[in-house]
């Protein structure tokens, strides 16, 4: 008992001193707010999202978006709550833990440890593909599994590398590719308006021929645009002024980009109003609607500027991946390795490459073998999505009791907090079983997608086994968790 009481003494003095080795306070408001719209990458997800919303929702498409938006909203300013008051490289792991405990907290760090990685996978197999379609534009051999394997190495290769090099560095460099790219559909947008001869489409407005389980549908696609908005979050012993610039980061993020992919659904529908084939015909939304504008020479522009928006992504889902597994070894649960630091780049260098490794591994090992890209995409893209709305439901039910504990909780907080975990739960669920809903709204999904969520499972009891272990062996470890940080107000 005594040996057990000294044990736990440590873990309480270790948690008293955070770990060192990250440059701490280097990172502004504006690097910060990058992370997360890095992660989002909106330009990549304006590619074909809102062609899959549309499928659905009709000219409802941007009332589908909306709806995201709050959605959404409400899970971040759950987050909010929580990033005001602590500072951690662990966001949701740290978070969730706070409020629902341990083992909740290292199911939210592992799910979204799945949801960094994988995602991970699908940006570098989207720049494969559009790496790819820009250099058949230039007449050289870019849909050729070797050629894409080699585009898969280059965005892997020069991700690590400035995820290594400078957190700083990163950010800025994802922040100017995501801007260039955001422009350039801007741009897109405003030659649709005044192609159009104004910016008012009476089809959209008056939501003509739209059903309302369409609208329902295509919410639940238009959230998956909006994953990865919290990896801010990841940036707390970073940023500089954390309190402030981590939770008004994962707001502006959702907020700002949110009412982008708006304007932008609005838009593409808009363009493909009357034309033919139409919307729902198109595999290439914006190359199309340049093609229709007369506007083909920004078709290889756009090319570059989705394969850049992907590899923004790729590199932020590096480096919150890496900080989570940072702080996870940290907590005794990760091997010792994962907690080391770059001598001179105070970087988590061990954790960056091999939380990286298999973003390039799994996606070049499938198209060699003769996978689409395309495909491959899709299942790595929807596989991720899995481990975002765990934690992003753990999160929302983590915050009223976090807040109640110290005197904070309203009934706005218990409101949003429900709404974000009920959302999310019905997110999961439509993702997982549609077929059994009623209604007949959403289709039951076909292979390999209906494998998928089992996928995701075994990836859960894999990680609940670990900390069942950890827990077995070292309870003052297990009970530890989330404490090795700074939690100022906490």
């Amino acid at each position: 008992m005594a040996e057990t009481l000294t044990s736990a003494a440590a873990v309480v003095e270790a948690a008293a001193a955070p770990p060192s080795g990250l440059r701490r306070g280097s990172l502004s408001m504006v690097e910060v707010l990058s992370q997360s719209i890095a992660n989002m990458a909106p330009t990549a997800a304006m590619a074909l999202n809102p062609l899959l919303v549309f499928l659905n929702a009709g000219n409802g498409t941007w009332l589908s978006t909306a709806i995201a938006i709050v959605l959404m909203l409400c899970v971040g300013y759950c987050a909010a709550q929580f990033a005001g008051r602590m500072n951690s490289a662990g966001s949701f792991y740290v978070w969730v833990t706070r409020g629902l405990g341990p083992g909740s907290g290292h199911a939210a760090g592992w799910g979204l440890q799945l949801g960094y990685i994988v995602t991970g996978m699908a940006t570098i197999a989207g720049f494969g593909i559009f790496g790819g379609d820009f250099l058949d534009r230039m007449g050289l051999p870019g849909s050729q599994p070797a050629t894409r394997a080699i585009l898969f190495a280059i965005d892997f290769v020069v991700a690590v590398t400035l995820a290594i090099a400078d957190m700083k560095l990163s950010a800025r460099t994802s922040l100017v590719l995501e801007s260039i790219s955001v422009a350039l559909i801007i741009l897109l947008c405003v030659a649709i308006w005044v192609a159009r001869g104004g910016v008012v489409d009476t089809n959209q407005v008056t939501m003509r021929g739209v059903l309302p389980g369409g609208v329902v549908v295509g919410v639940v696609l238009a959230i998956f645009s909006f994953v990865g908005f919290e990896s801010a979050g990841s940036l707390g012993m970073e940023a500089r002024n954390p309190q402030r610039a981590v939770g008004r980061s994962i707001l502006l993020s959702c907020l700002l980009v949110g009412l982008f992919y708006v304007l932008v659904s609005y838009s593409e529908v808009f363009g493909f109003q009357g034309t033919n084939p139409g919307f729902a015909k198109s595999s290439a939304p914006l190359p199309d609607l340049a093609g229709l504008l007369h506007l083909g020479f920004l078709a290889p522009i756009f090319d570059i500027g989705i394969a850049a928006s992907g590899f923004a992504c790729t590199l932020a889902c590096v480096n919150a991946a890496s900080r989570i597994a940072y702080a996870m070894a940290h907590d005794g649960m990760g091997v010792d390795a994962l907690k080391r630091t770059h001598q001179s780049r105070n970087t988590p260098h061990t954790a960056i490459l091999v939380v990286a490794v298999p973003m390039l591994v799994v996606p070049a090992a499938l198209v060699l073998k003769g996978a689409n890209p395309v495909d491959v995409l899709g299942w790595t893209g929807t596989l991720s999505t899995f481990g975002f709305m765990v934690a992003y439901g753990l999160v929302a039910l983590a915050a009223p009791l976090f807040l109640r504990r110290f005197g904070g909780l309203t009934p706005i907080a218990i409101l949003v907090g429900a709404i974000g975990a009920v959302s999310m739960a019905i997110v999961f669920y439509a993702s997982w079983l549609p077929q059994t809903i009623p209604g007949g709204i959403f289709p039951a999904p076909t292979w390999p997608y209906n494998l998928l969520p089992y996928v995701f499972f075994g990836w859960m009891a894999a990680g609940l086994v670990w900390y069942l272990v950890v827990r077995l062996r070292s309870p003052e470890v297990a009970a530890a968790i989330g404490t090795r940080f700074d939690t100022h107000g906490a």
